[in-house]
């Protein structure tokens, strides 16, 4: 069950928080994210809190949502958990603005990015703005742990050679900061096959394959929060994730292709 919003009301901006017992900083991740958006953007902005946690996060926002300028603060506990991709995908569907997007709870990226995000939008020079930790401009002030680094690393080389092959390529397809086009961001959520952890590729090869114009900037970038989930499973998920986008979008890429242009043609007509 999923838990019902605050209120609804039509937005210019989407922003899609996911978290998971993130109880502790939330409410200081929603005043930065005020602070930088500023008085007259924040009024014209929905918050989507996708939560996946067990802590108090929910019923905090609640109670603190009057305290800020956003125009809509809404908060979705999923029951059962449903990991950060089908969250998002759940989100987006839900997302009401023109412009739709999402950052992690931990602001290792820094909100600042979204006003250049929704310009770069809004002008039609980009119908995908993603941040990235390895393009020119980027600015890496404490990296990850290093085992999760030399990961990070060999998954940028089984992308760029292998999944991304003979396509458009990205330095950094992991960087939890993406923004899009309302029915951009509606299309590439939807129905995704790969499991959590690399949603974030399935959703940028589909992007190639619609053509869609995505421009990557390097942005300031801190890890403040190690990930809840272990080594173990971040690996074993990555090679299960792998094997599916393989299949699905070298093997059958075509038909994907094909299925992604129906998709589209649907979600227009409704």
């Amino acid at each position: 069950m999923i838990e019902e919003s605050l209120y609804m009301v039509p937005m210019e901006l989407s922003v899609l928080i996911p978290t998971y017992n993130e109880a502790d900083i939330i409410l200081i991740a929603l005043k930065e994210i005020e602070m930088a958006l500023g008085s007259k953007l924040s009024s014209q902005t929905e918050i989507l809190i996708m939560d996946d946690g067990t802590d108090t996060l929910d019923n905090l926002v609640r109670e603190n949502a009057s305290n800020f300028l956003f125009g809509s603060v809404q908060v979705y506990r999923n029951n059962p958990k449903l990991g950060k991709g089908k969250s998002l995908a759940l989100g987006f569907q839900k997302a009401q603005g023109e412009i739709v997007g999402f950052l992690d709870a931990d602001l290792s990226t820094p909100p600042r990015y979204i006003h250049q995000a929704t310009q770069l939008i809004k002008s039609g020079q980009a119908d995908i703005f993603i941040a990235s930790r390895r393009a020119k401009g980027s600015v890496v002030n404490r990296q990850q742990s290093m085992m999760k680094d030399i990961l990070g690393h060999l998954l940028g080389v089984v992308a760029g050679k292998i999944i991304f092959y003979g396509m458009r390529n990205y330095r950094d397809t992991q960087c939890g900061f993406k923004f899009y086009k309302n029915a951009a961001a509606k299309l590439l959520y939807k129905d995704l096959v790969a499991p959590d952890g690399l949603n974030d590729i399935e959703v940028l090869i589909r992007a190639n394959l619609m053509d869609y114009s995505v421009f990557e900037q390097g942005v300031e970038w801190t890890d403040l929060r190690e990930s809840k989930r272990s080594l173990r499973r971040i690996l074993w998920g990555e090679i299960v994730a792998i094997s599916h986008i393989l299949v699905k979008y070298k093997l059958f890429a075509s038909k994907r292709r094909q299925w992604l242009h129906n998709m589209a043609d649907k979600l227009t007509i409704l």
